[in-house]
């Protein structure tokens, strides 16, 4: 939310290549939905998993899509018309340049994680006959260098549909796969865990966490198109433990913050989905009141994108007794 709020704020040279690191938060989404899918009850039967994740994620994304389709017809705060939001519901978003960005352009993460879910079975098996983590996430990062060598090869390394394909950040998801296969073993972790995730620890993730950060950055900034394509690790790591330093350390100094972002938890689907709508209708009344956007008005508009996610959530739960829906959760 605060980088895409940012984007529309003006700022010096510097901070405004500066908050790039904050699209880095996907490198943490893709290994997360890795962990979260690996740690699920997955029952073998494919079937089940694609009707719950028909009812999960596709479900309150195409009713974002739907509402998003309605402010850009009532309010012409976006372009996109019936043609983006038929590329967004059938899911062909992924592979059309002219729709990848459509409705604020951050349901191309939608399309990304939409195609885990279509291979996320042959992962599972490709896992079982590895038997091994490490074994597995090597097989996961090789074919995600050979897509980097590809699309940098080609020169399609600005394109949103070749630098974010599922090959691209498959070796992070096979991380998040791979980490929650050994805490179900639950012997792996326990030396680490008892040593750095604790929340006295909080300065060395922080510290950890600007080195990767700024490496981050000096690869998008000084290297040319090599940096978008290759960044990928240094913008995992960077992002993944300030993330973990900076919950750690609302822990420990600050309990109203971290309660905060466990709520956020909660939600945080239902809110990413509809911030963008959020943030445009937040535009449009600071313009017919003769306001631009200001960095000072960014904490009203996290609080209104959060209040909004959370009806929104409600919304999508009440929402069984669409007939579509209560045909999936019978399964």
């Amino acid at each position: 939310m605060l980088f895409h709020a940012l984007q529309r704020v003006p700022l010096s040279g510097f901070a405004q290549k500066a908050i790039v690191f904050g699209g880095s938060g996907v490198h943490l989404f893709f290994l997360l939905s890795g962990f979260g899918l690996a740690l699920s009850k997955y029952s073998g039967s494919i079937g089940a998993f694609y009707q719950r994740r028909l009812v999960k994620v596709w479900f309150p994304y195409a009713v974002a899509l739907t509402l998003s389709l309605a402010v850009a017809i009532v309010l012409n705060v976006f372009s996109d018309r019936w043609a983006a939001w038929c590329a967004g519901v059938l899911g062909y978003q992924m592979f059309w340049p002219e729709y990848i960005e459509s409705f604020g352009g951050h349901f191309w993460f939608i399309s990304a994680i939409l195609q885990f879910y279509l291979v996320f079975p042959a992962l599972q098996w490709l896992f079982q006959k590895t038997g091994n983590s490490l074994r597995f996430v090597g097989i996961c990062l090789a074919l995600s260098v050979i897509w980097w060598v590809i699309v940098f090869a080609l020169g399609r390394g600005s394109i949103r549909t070749w630098n974010s394909f599922f090959l691209q950040f498959l070796w992070e998801f096979g991380v998040g796969m791979a980490l929650a296969y050994e805490m179900k073993r639950g012997t792996t972790f326990e030396a680490f865990a008892a040593k750095y995730w604790q929340p006295h620890t909080w300065w060395k993730w922080i510290l950890g966490g600007l080195v990767c950060a700024a490496m981050m950055l000096v690869l998008v900034l000084k290297t040319g198109r090599f940096g978008p394509v290759f960044n990928d690790i240094p913008a995992l790591m960077g992002y993944g433990m300030l993330c973990v330093g900076v919950y750690f350390f609302s822990i420990q100094y600050w309990p109203v913050v971290s309660r905060w972002l466990a709520w956020l938890g909660e939600v945080s689907f239902s809110v990413y989905l509809v911030h963008i709508i959020v943030l445009e209708l937040f535009l449009l009344m600071l313009r017919g009141s003769g306001y631009s956007m200001h960095i000072f008005f960014i904490p009203l508009f996290i609080c209104l994108a959060c209040i909004f996610g959370w009806l929104f959530e409600r919304a999508i739960q009440s929402l069984s007794w669409s007939p579509m829906a209560k045909f999936f959760r019978k399964n």
